[in-house]
């Protein structure tokens, strides 16, 4: 099927529909979360329950009350937080070589865990998916906690570290991987694009100022995340009973067409390679917007790492300020863009899309690069370029966010939903295994030079981004020929 037949309707096609388990119920049960659905209302303005379908609202309000207390667990490991947490608290006790090549990973874990997508898909065929969630959620909450039992110092607990904050990330692709089915079942697509703007939206300000507070008592107590983590992590529990709360519409004869005569062969985990190399072989299309999804990604990826450690060793920041420039701040802009975004991406293809919002990372970079070029030359610190291209980066987050959940379903046929989202998570995984080790590598590599590794890794950052972002350029006048073409036959 050709590119026009496929991507010409107007209505995005769905995700296949997942259903609720009883996993975790008689826990759950004990605890009146019915009684809060009007209150979590009133507090979040922004949530309106009452103008979704009666079937809708209960799950809808649940999952946002889900969302906060997850989120007040996991904003602490945030790639830019808890980057920053493992720098700033090993640097005296660990190499500064392996220091900086355990920052690159641990900071690199969400995109890292995306891998395992396939696993989790595998899993979760012919099983009730609340349970399933239910439980990874548990297992985040966990590894946060256990975090604090942690030493400060060695290569040991730096690994432990690496090993939990992992843990938890794999937990976390798993909920990803699994929740839109559930919002498939529960919500309408009309209703979809914007549930996931109200959920994505919660989810990044409790980044900012969960990351923001941790990184402030910690300025103050450096062992203020021995407390911190496990009252986190204990509240986040009230997120893990209320998510089991939620009920899938039609849950029986959903799980039947999973496993009856006629289903869909379940995909193991390692045939992810496979289906990967098939979905880029068979769409053209697809394969060239993924390419320039991965350079343009490999670039971002490249710039929090040699922000955690450039940020401590050549300009001293602590905790706080550091935290500002990698975590709170883009997380502040990204809800403030998240609306902006929204109402471009429904009316353009993603294609289109990716080829104006990828030039907010350019200027972001180009930004970090002034930074460091006006420091190495001129000599003074200018600090707030860093804090310019943070508020850039933020904003190209939000259409990030969105085009992340969305985007794929516009090469897709409904029946291969799942394989290009699964594409696309995998991939994510993969550059997210690279990028912080050639980071790392090379600014340990420039550093033994003598040369300037933070100027020459920002401005190889930069130029990685405007491959990506005129890759994305030439893609969409490339599609917009072909449209033409197809419709003069």
């Amino acid at each position: 099927m050709g590119f026009a037949e496929r991507t010409g309707c107007t209505k995005r096609p769905s995700i296949l529909p997942y259903h609720a388990g009883e996993v975790l119920r008689a826990v759950r049960a004990t605890i009146p979360f019915d009684a809060g659905v009007a209150a979590v209302s009133r507090v979040l303005p922004i949530v309106r329950p009452r103008e979704l379908p009666w079937m809708s609202r209960r799950a809808f309000t649940l999952e946002i009350t889900a969302t906060i207390f997850l989120m007040l667990a996991m904003a602490t490991i945030e790639g830019g937080v808890i980057a920053v947490f493992a720098k700033q608290s090993f640097t005296d006790s660990v190499p500064p070589a392996l220091l900086n090549f355990m920052v690159g990973l641990i900071g690199a874990t969400p995109q890292l865990a995306n891998i395992l997508s396939f696993f989790w898909s595998g899993l979760a065929h012919g099983r009730a998916k609340i349970g399933l969630i239910s439980l990874m959620q548990a297992g985040m909450m966990l590894c946060v906690g256990l975090i604090a039992l942690l030493p400060t110092s060695g290569a040991l607990p730096l690994c432990l570290l690496l090993v939990l904050v992992m843990g938890a990330r794999v937990c976390w692709s798993g909920m990803l991987t699994l929740r839109p089915t559930v919002w498939r079942a529960n919500y309408r697509s009309a209703d979809r694009t914007r549930i996931v703007g109200v959920l994505s939206g919660v989810e990044v300000l409790l980044v900012a100022v969960i990351g923001a507070s941790l990184a402030w008592c910690l300025d103050n107590s450096p062992g203020a995340y021995r407390y911190f983590l496990p009252i986190a992590a204990g509240l986040g529990m009230i997120g893990v009973f209320a998510y089991g709360r939620i009920r899938v519409r039609r849950e029986g004869r959903v799980l039947q067409e999973e496993t009856g005569d006629g289903a869909t062969k379940v995909m193991r985990p390692w045939h992810g390679p496979v289906v990967v190399l098939r979905v880029l072989r068979q769409d053209r299309w697809y394969a060239q917007f993924m390419l320039w999804m991965f350079v343009l990604g490999f670039s971002n990826l490249m710039v929090v790492p040699c922000l955690v450690i450039s940020l401590k060793e050549e300009y001293g920041l602590t905790y706080f300020p550091s935290v500002l420039v990698t975590s709170s701040i883009p997380a502040l802009l990204t809800l403030l863009a998240l609306p902006i975004w929204r109402r471009f991406l429904d009316k353009a293809h993603v294609v289109k899309f990716r080829s104006v919002h990828s030039w907010t990372f350019v200027v972001a970079g180009t930004f970090f690069t002034t930074g460091a070029l006006i420091d190495r030359f001129i000599g003074g610190h200018a600090i707030w370029f860093y804090f310019i291209g943070a508020a850039l980066m933020g904003i190209g987050y939000g259409g990030g966010q969105i085009a992340w959940h969305l985007g794929h379903v516009d090469f897709a046929r409904p029946s291969e939903t799942s394989r290009y989202m699964a594409t696309h998570v995998t991939l994510n995984g993969v550059r997210g295994l690279l990028a912080p080790v050639a980071v790392t590598t090379g600014y340990e590599a420039l550093k033994r030079a003598g040369m300037d590794a933070h100027l020459w890794v920002q401005a190889s950052s930069l130029m990685v981004g405007v491959a990506g972002a005129a890759g994305f350029v030439s893609l969409r006048w490339k599609m917009g020929k072909a449209v033409e073409e197809a419709k003069k036959h």
